[in-house]
């Protein structure tokens, strides 16, 4: 069983953008809001994020029924994030 609830993911996903994007900011708020050494590390927060950008939702789960629109919407941005790794090693 996962030890962070839909809460704990909704959290960190809305502190996230609210802080520029920034992870070490969501986490900060995350231990002040809970009151809990432990917070969740920067990739299950990358993996949380990318599930919520590409389903909007921060379920955990396979069992979420996705639009085609959030599909492609996560297609789009990995191959924006793709094409920019690829310009900027170009650069170098």
């Amino acid at each position: 069983m996962d030890q962070w609830t839909g809460v704990h993911r909704a959290f960190i996903i809305r502190a996230y953008y609210r802080n520029n994007d920034s992870i070490s900011s969501a986490q900060r708020m995350f231990k002040k809001q809970f009151s809990i050494y432990q917070v969740p590390p920067t990739n299950v927060i990358k993996s949380w994020l990318r599930h919520f950008e590409c389903t909007g939702s921060s379920q955990a789960g396979s069992s979420i029924s996705r639009s085609s629109l959030p599909q492609i919407f996560c297609t789009i941005c990995n191959q924006c994030l793709s094409n920019e790794k690829n310009f900027n090693s170009s650069i170098k």
